[in-house]
């Protein structure tokens, strides 16, 4: 894929919180860019930033200083109905625990961003079949969750975060809660909606089988990014990106920052 134009800017992003009275800086000046059609994948030791940066963009929390530019809009500036449309559409969440509403059926929790924005029914379930048929939940939508299993749950909220035709989809250790076959399902679907849909993707996780599926990974530790890889397309197939992958990671373990 020709990837060219922009979608994401991340500017000297800084997060500072205070723990008991002792600041802590959880982002210590991020910058990168996220392609349109690209897939990104976040990886760092718990507590590196990396959720807390994808928090950020989701708006979820506001950053101490930096600029995060969707479309070469600055979205800490949004407010109002313009912070709404940005949340509503222009993003999908991928959560790690799911995030639905156990008293919504699997359609409803789909429906659920559509009907806030009040799109037409018609539309709306027709797209809604669409996804469920490509997700293989469409025996799902009439169930509640907790009358799913992990991984039908995970897809419910995949279908969810697709619904809208965001720009890009934030997802936060998407297979966290899952076990290894329905892991695997969900990112192989995942990587489908990417490279045959040709959605952006911004993914972060801990688990090197789940970042082997990205195009491209930057690693976080303490608040910087100190190394990124990039999967050689077409040559390196997954298993060997993901040898790459661990090898970072061994070397992150290692708390170095001098990496390759």
């Amino acid at each position: 894929m020709d990837y060219t134009k922009k979608l994401l800017e991340v500017r000297d992003l800084h997060k500072a919180y205070s723990k008991e009275g002792v600041p802590t800086k959880a982002l210590n000046g991020i910058t990168f860019d996220v392609l349109s059609g690209e897939y990104l994948g976040i990886m760092g030791a718990s507590g590196s930033g990396k959720t807390t940066l994808l928090n950020c963009i989701a708006t979820v929390i506001k950053p101490t200083s930096g600029q995060i530019l969707l479309s070469g809009a600055n979205i800490s500036a949004f407010d109002g109905a313009k912070l709404a449309e940005y949340r509503g559409n222009r993003i999908g969440y991928l959560f790690q625990d799911f995030a639905l509403l156990d008293n919504l059926t699997g359609r409803e929790n789909i429906l659920l961003p559509l009907s806030i924005h009040n799109i037409d029914s018609s539309i709306a379930e027709k797209h809604l079949n669409d996804i469920a048929g490509f997700l293989g939940i469409t025996d799902v939508l009439s169930k509640f969750p907790a009358q799913m299993s992990g991984g039908q749950k995970q897809r419910v909220a995949a279908a969810r975060s697709l619904i809208s035709n965001p720009d890009i989809i934030l997802a936060d250790e998407p297979t966290g809660a899952l076990d290894t076959k329905a892991a695997r399902l969900l990112m192989e679907k995942l990587q489908e909606v990417n490279q045959v849909q040709g959605r952006t993707i911004l993914m972060v996780t801990h688990d090197p089988n789940a970042a082997s599926f990205c195009s491209r990974i930057l690693f976080i530790q303490d608040g910087v990014i100190f190394h990124e890889l990039r999967k050689n397309v077409p040559e390196e197939s997954r298993p060997e990106f993901y040898e790459r992958i661990l090898k970072v990671m061994a070397q992150l373990g290692g708390g170095s920052a001098n990496v390759l």
